[in-house]
């Protein structure tokens, strides 16, 4: 298990953005590993084997290629462009103009003789610098609620992460779980098909009636029906693992996993509070309530005045002279452009914006208690996902070792059933009985195995571990 963390704490190198990917090992240390009545599942394989798909590999595909992760990336990316905009207000801004106007205007007395119209031109070009020196708090409360948006935005991509991994592992688990579930049917299979034979055989030399051939065979179409809808949840299965590790195509192979009970190191409080401290979706919104505490200061001192500096530096010229040159007016003394600057500071203070500001303030008050609440929200979902978790894991623990107990019971009476009727002192009916009640503990005792390793990889995320 502490090798399965280190590796997948190398998907880190993968995600780029932000280091919050890490797989947590295991609840605890290994308590007893149940032996099932008959091996349900394959047995482990080397992880160097290319032919096999390892849960972690499974995991770190899914890592490297969900979509859901790129979206949460892009997200991450997003906010910090957002935090580089605020941040601007802490340089000058530099513009460059060019202007170019012509005009002609015609004397009011004389509307008639354009002779006396009057034309004038304006050549300027000018670099600008504006400078906000001081604005009360404005620009910094933008920038800090800003970096505390990106903070929650990072946490909300742990959050994915985490969803992403516990999906991938919940996939992985039910393919192997039902995998397992086609070998026990196989099995019930084998051995309702043995009974035809027998029960034929009995038939034919006079031992049994016609009514064992006729129940045999039931039995053995039953168990063939079954198969072939175990078969098909294989595969829809696997289409889901695919969707789990964000792929398109995914070429079948085995799965491997050896199923281990562990002990469980926390008792439910620990557990509850390990969560509050842990979980990815409480510290976006701690972050998300700093942010808008940096937003409601900034928008309470959109009533205080800013203060700015403004430069200027140009060459211009206007001119409105005309002269008579060929039955044509010319403009003169054009150029050269004539050099100008100038420096200001301003200070602008407001006076009434239609209560804008007020209304500001308001929206941001607001939405401050909607945070609120929803953490609350969240903080609630918490504690019932560790609630749900924990209690399941505790159960599945004592009902893999029934279950184990029951399927090895259900195979001895199986045998016991089988010799009898061979022997002629039992009837069919007892021993497809027995097929059914052995082949259903097998079910119930797999199914217990893998049900067991979900509620461990819920309850590491439900801790936020």
């Amino acid at each position: 298990m502490k090798q399965r963390g280190k590796t997948l704490r190398r998907a880190t190198h993968l995600l780029v953005v932000l280091p919050f990917v890490a797989m947590a090992p295991s609840l605890g240390e290994a308590a007893d590993s149940p032996k099932p009545a008959q091996q349900p599942a394959s047995q482990p394989a080397a992880v160097t084997d290319p032919n096999v798909l390892t849960l972690d590999e499974a995991v770190l595909t899914a890592l490297a290629n969900h979509p859901n992760l790129k979206a949460a990336r892009e997200r991450i990316a997003v906010q910090a462009a957002v935090l580089g905009q605020e941040m601007a207000a802490y340089f000058p801004t530099i513009n460059f103009n060019n202007e170019y106007i012509t005009s002609q205007a015609h004397d009011a007395l004389l509307p008639a003789r354009p002779s006396e119209s009057r034309a004038s031109e304006s050549y300027s070009s000018e670099a600008r610098i504006s400078y906000t020196i001081y604005n009360f708090g404005k620009r910094e409360g933008a920038v800090q609620a800003a970096r505390e948006t990106l903070n929650a935005t990072g946490h909300n991509y742990k959050a994915v992460v985490d969803g992403v991994i516990l999906g991938a592992k919940q996939s992985y688990y039910v393919v192997l779980g039902l995998q397992a579930d086609v070998k026990v049917k196989e099995e019930s299979v084998k051995n309702r098909e043995l009974l035809v034979k027998q029960a034929r055989g009995f038939y034919e030399v006079g031992t049994r009636a016609k009514i064992d051939v006729a129940r045999a065979e039931a039995n053995f179409y039953i168990a063939q029906a079954d198969l072939i809808q175990a078969q098909n949840l294989v595969n829809v299965s696997w289409a889901e693992l695919k969707k789990a590790l964000g792929l398109r195509e995914l070429a079948e192979r085995p799965l491997v996993e050896e199923v281990i009970m562990t002990t469980i190191p926390y008792t439910l409080e620990q557990a509850r509070e390990i969560a509050y401290a842990n979980r990815p979706e409480l510290k976006s919104f701690d972050a998300q309530r700093k942010a808008q505490d940096q937003t409601i200061a900034a928008a309470r001192r959109g009533h205080l005045p800013d203060i700015l500096f403004d430069a200027a530096y140009g060459r211009s010229h206007d001119s409105d002279e005309t002269q008579r040159l060929g039955g044509v007016n010319r403009h003169v003394n054009t150029f050269p452009l004539l050099p100008a600057w100038a420096v200001g500071l301003r200070v602008s203070i407001p006076i009434f914006d239609g209560f804008r500001t007020t209304n500001r303030v308001e929206e941001t008050l607001r939405t401050y208690y909607v945070i609120t609440a929803q953490e609350e929200a969240q903080r609630q979902q918490v504690a019932l996902d560790v609630e749900r978790a924990y209690p399941t894991l505790e159960n599945l623990q004592k009902r893999i070792k029934a279950n184990e107990a029951a399927a090895a019971a259900a195979k001895e009476n199986l045998d016991l059933a089988d010799g009898r009727y061979q022997v002629g002192v039992g009837s069919i009916i007892e021993v497809t009985d027995a097929q059914t009640l052995y082949t259903d503990a097998q079910t119930t005792y797999v199914r217990s195995l893998y049900e067991y390793k979900i509620a461990d990889a819920q309850l590491v995320w439900a801790m936020g571990q």
